[in-house]
This record gives C-alpha cells, sequence and structure tokens, in this order.
C-alpha cells in the first residue's frame, strides 16, 4: 500500500498580528488624512461666504454715484467668488464622503481583527 503525504494548504491571505495592526495604522492615517482634507475644504468655504458676504454690502450701497464703478467690479467680483464657493461646497461634500469612508474602513478593520477596541471614546490596542 502507496503512502500518501498529507500537506496543509498555504493560505497566501493569512495576516500575523503586525500585519494586522500596520494596515489599521494605515487606515487611520488615511483617516486622519481626510479629516485635514475636509477641515482645509470648510474652511475654504468659510472664506469665500465671508467675501461673498462683505461684498453684499457694498453692493448694497449701489445708490451712490461714486461708486457705480468700483461697485460694478465688486459685483463681477462676487460672482466669480459664488462660483468658486459653488465648487468648493462640493468638494468639501465629496471631502466630508472621503473622511466618512476612511473612517468607516479603520473602525471595521479595527473591530473585525480583534487588535483594537473603544473604551470610553477612545481606540485601544490590545496587548
Amino acid at each position: 500500500m502507496a503512502k500518501t503525504k498529507v500537506t496543509v494548504p498555504q493560505n497566501s491571505n493569512f495576516e500575523t498580528n503586525a500585519d494586522i495592526k500596520k494596515k489599521i495604522q494605515m487606515l487611520g492615517d488615511e483617516y486622519a488624512a481626510a479629516i485635514e482634507d475636509h477641515q482645509k475644504a470648510s474652511n475654504d468655504v468659510k472664506r469665500l461666504q465671508k467675501k461673498i458676504q462683505r461684498l453684499t454690502t457694498l453692493h448694497q450701497m449701489r445708490q451712490k454715484p461714486a461708486l457705480q464703478k468700483r461697485i460694478q467690479k465688486k459685483q463681477e467680483g462676487l460672482e466669480k467668488i459664488q462660483k468658486k464657493l459653488k465648487k468648493a461646497l462640493k468638494v468639501e461634500e465629496s471631502k466630508k464622503d472621503e473622511m466618512e469612508e476612511a473612517e468607516a474602513s479603520w473602525k471595521f478593520e479595527a473591530m473585525c481583527s480583534g487588535e483594537a477596541y473603544q473604551e470610553d471614546g477612545q481606540w485601544k490596542w490590545r496587548e
């Protein structure tokens, strides 16, 4: 009777604890970067909204004939800024979506791996 050798199939998807921690750390870094990008986009939106508010105030002074040319230029500038604001709002929304997606991926991997847990609103590594 011939003997056969039983081999254990190699699992190429096997991750060590160090690999998992590294992956979670990488996802956490991506999440932090997404938060930073979202904050920058929000700051751009706020800055453009303030500019619009200032220019709108100037626009309301239109009754004075001496200021008509200046006000016309400011009105054109206002329209350009409103277009920039519209784009900035889209970017902000996109960055918010990216941030939320990165957060979800990071938390999912951390919880599913069992390497990290949440206690009192803080994420902690298992020892």
